[in-house]
């Protein structure tokens, strides 16, 4: 299995791995592509991206920051956990993607964009992929 891994920087971070996805699929044959993240405190979304979308990665970080927020009264602070809200926040993600497959590679729309989203980083993350016939 085909396997993507990735630093991020911050600890809530969009990060785009799109040219990576698809450096990691040319020619490949398949219609369908499946991004999986095996990692509890991180996810992976489809966001916008590119001219006139460059803020929304940062924008949809904060976000998550603000929605869910380090200081609450977390209780599995208690068992020994240390990151509480980063698993929060990736349940309001997702652990995988599928992304179907054209001629030309990944059929994203013209805006989407491909982004491993951190919520307990700096980390190595991995993105495995599975392509379907």
């Amino acid at each position: 299995m085909p396997e993507l891994t990735v630093e991020t920087q911050q600890r809530t971070q969009l990060l785009d791995v799109t040219d990576r996805v698809a450096a990691l699929l040319d020619g490949a044959s398949g219609s369908l592509a499946t991004l999986f993240v095996p990692h509890t405190t991180a996810g992976i979304v489809l966001q916008a991206a590119g001219e006139g979308a460059s803020a929304v990665a940062s924008d949809v970080a904060g976000a998550f920051d603000r929605l869910v927020e380090e200081d609450w009264p977390w209780e599995h602070l208690h068992e020994g956990d240390r990151n509480p809200w980063s698993h929060v926040r990736a349940a309001l993600t997702a652990s995988s993607v599928s992304i179907p497959l054209d001629e030309d590679g990944l059929a994203l729309g013209a805006h989407q964009a491909i982004f491993l989203a951190e919520f307990d980083g700096p980390r190595e993350r991995t993105i495995r992929v599975t392509v379907l016939p």
